[in-house]
């Protein structure tokens, strides 16, 4: 567990799903998340995921997971995924925290090299160039959202080292 400045990043616990459904994945059920919960700590016990949130005052306000790749010829490599900051709580350096956590395990586990995508041309493209993301490619067109707007994005694909 991590503390600083008012946030505290650890693992996801199972009572977590009502909070991260209500402040970062309003879009799911809290049964989606509950079962989203159980599937990750089952990984996070085998060593392949790590789960984590960001709590300030109590209150589960962010999410991140890194996911090591399976292949054995990357196996020094892992995704991040799902990496969300409730609106009210962007921008006091949650993601920032969730990262730098995030670095430290997989550092500590012999992953090297963090990989992720996001929407182009949104904010969550410009955090990853501000916590020292890497841009490597991008693929138009490569994200489209199905619901409400149906809105397309390029996806934007980021590296960076963990140590």
């Amino acid at each position: 567990m991590e503390r600083g400045s008012g946030i505290v990043v650890r693992v996801v616990r199972p009572g977590d799903a009502a909070m991260l459904q209500s402040h970062c994945f309003v879009k799911n059920t809290v049964e989606e998340m509950a079962a989203r919960i159980d599937e990750n700590l089952h990984g996070y016990a085998e060593g392949e995921v790590i789960p984590l949130v960001a709590e300030v005052d109590g209150v589960v306000v962010g999410n991140a997971m890194l996911k090591r790749n399976a292949f054995g010829l990357c196996r020094h490599r892992a995704d991040l995924f799902d990496m969300v900051v409730c609106g009210e709580y962007q921008r006091r350096g949650i993601a920032r925290r969730l990262i730098e956590a995030l670095r430290g395990h997989a550092a500590q586990n012999g992953v090297t090299i963090l990989d992720t995508s996001v929407r182009g041309g949104t904010p969550a493209e410009e955090v990853c160039r501000r916590v020292g993301f890497q841009e490597y490619g991008r693929l138009p067109g490569g994200i489209v959202e199905t619901w409400d707007k149906c809105s397309v994005y390029d996806e934007v694909f980021f590296w960076m080292p963990t140590q």
